[in-house]
């Protein structure tokens, strides 16, 4: 297989992972994968990445699960009930690595989009450089990005930081196989 086939098949092979096992990923494995991360293109060379690393047993991961609970809470208008919030509690202590994506704020609405489009690129190249390395990514923009107070949670400074999502980074369960639609039925040629 040539280097262009094992290219297509990496990406191919990348999923939006939602399973993984207990096994902890390396910082040198995450390493690999930010260092992957800020190669993406970015117009204006703004580089309009910043990444929040949440080891699997860090205990910062206390705090984002009472982000959660405060959250879910605010938005169901009811106090929880202690199991409920140790089913979040127990969600967030099982993930692997977190990283939490910023996507820095420009001075136009223009570079603000062209900014989180470099910082998806980036995204892209973590789930590429993953899948070599056989790690599994999620990419979420829910619950967790909602989290009102995440810049005082992780002693953020910056200013001007939206976030563009929350990378699970560990090793995948097994999954089902993916189909697409062709290419062709999608694309128009002139």
């Amino acid at each position: 297989m040539n280097i262009t086939q094992e290219v297509i098949e990496i990406i191919k092979n990348r999923r939006n992972t939602k399973a993984f096992t207990d096994s902890e990923v390396p910082d040198e494995d995450i390493k690999i994968l930010l260092d992957a991360a800020v190669w993406a293109p970015n117009h204006r060379n703004t580089e309009p990445w910043r990444f929040v690393v949440i080891r699997k047993n860090a205990e910062m991961k206390s705090r984002i699960a009472e982000g959660l609970v405060r959250l879910q809470e605010k938005m169901s208008d009811i106090k929880l009930p202690e199991e409920h919030k140790q089913l979040i509690y127990d969600g967030v202590f099982a993930s692997p690595t977190l990283i939490f994506v910023f996507s820095l704020i420009g001075d136009t609405d223009e570079i603000t989009e062209e900014n989180y489009g470099a910082v998806c690129c980036a995204i892209q190249n973590i789930q590429l450089v993953a899948e070599s390395m056989d790690l599994s990514v999620g990419w979420s923009t829910g619950r967790m990005c909602k989290i009102s107070n995440l810049d005082e949670i992780f002693g953020i400074t910056e200013e001007g930081l939206k976030i563009a999502g929350v990378l699970t980074v560990g090793y995948a369960e097994p999954t089902p196989n993916k189909t697409r639609i062709n290419y062709e039925e999608l694309t128009k040629w002139f």
